[in-house]
């Protein structure tokens, strides 16, 4: 592989981009996050800036997304805390094949052998077009794309232990975003979990788009996958940012009052879907 062409090139890194990012980059670990349980064996393993979720089946550990690069002691971290081994994860699964949620897969392969896995679609992106993984915003020169040990397809599903996780093709915000839905008891009551694999639409400006060579179709691909999943059955929302489902407003719920979890809620997910919906029919209308 070229390395050269993954070299990070700090003028080519908007000026908001180096603001909201520059402390994170260089201060990683001022953005840890103690590791929590949100329900039963989900456990939350993400820092302040981009969420990563563990899941124990009982026969071994599933992981959603592996972050930033920079940021891979910080996962290894969370998950010893939790009393886990890294060695124990079996299936690290991305929801799409951006930078910032892709970035330690390499690590995690090499050092714990873990199955990486990815929609066929971001596995396209990674092998024709890998520009469209931002590596040249990482904040490590040399970071790069994984090579995928599983491509999903629409509704395949990633079976281990008592977890079965359905996964949805869900593109718009990437080429390769993908959804997931499964289930988890607790406490004697059986609860439905979705994870949105890519609700940014920061990606779908038209000028973006054109830069990358992805067609003005993408915009209506992530209206059509709002819709698809829309009516989903979801109890528990999780998100890629923290932002995206308020998680540390609602751990600091949780810390104040631990027998109200306030991440349970049938709601969120339909309104986070409608709320999406009409703020990107607004982002259309205002000609971005």
């Amino acid at each position: 592989m070229d390395l050269e062409k993954y070299k990070v090139n700090y003028a080519e890194i908007s000026k908001i981009q180096a603001t909201k990012y520059e402390d994170y980059y260089r201060n990683p670990s001022k953005y840890y996050v103690h590791p929590f349980r949100i329900i039963d064996n989900l456990y939350y393993i993400g820092d302040q800036k981009v969420c990563s979720h563990l899941i124990d089946t009982g026969d071994g550990l599933i992981v959603f997304d592996s972050g930033f690069q920079h940021t891979v002691h910080l996962m290894v971290q969370a998950v010893w805390e939790l009393g886990y081994s890294p060695s124990d994860i079996k299936y690290l699964i991305h929801s799409h094949e951006h930078f910032d949620h892709i970035g330690a897969a390499n690590d995690f392969k090499t050092l714990y052998g873990c199955k990486l896995v990815i929609s066929r679609a971001g596995a396209e992106v990674f092998r024709k077009y890998p520009e469209r993984v931002f590596m040249h915003a990482s904040p490590n020169p040399y970071a790069y794309p994984f090579t995928p040990d599983i491509e999903l397809a629409d509704g395949q599903i990633i079976q281990l232990g008592n977890i079965s996780i359905r996964c949805v093709e869900t593109p718009g915000h990437s080429d390769g975003v993908m959804s997931f839905f499964f289930d988890m008891e607790d406490h004697e009551k059986m609860y439905h979990i979705g994870y949105f694999g890519g609700m940014g639409f920061n990606t779908l400006y038209q000028q973006a788009l054109t830069e990358l060579g992805r067609p003005l179709t993408a915009r209506r691909d992530f209206l059509n996958s709002l819709q698809k999943v829309r009516n989903e059955l979801v109890d528990i929302t999780l998100g890629n940012h923290p932002a995206q489902n308020k998680t540390l407003e609602k751990l600091e719920l949780l810390k104040k009052n631990p027998d109200s979890n306030p991440f349970i809620d049938p709601n969120e997910w339909a309104d986070t879907i409608d709320t999406l919906t009409d703020k990107f029919k607004e982002f259309i209308e205002n000609g971005n």
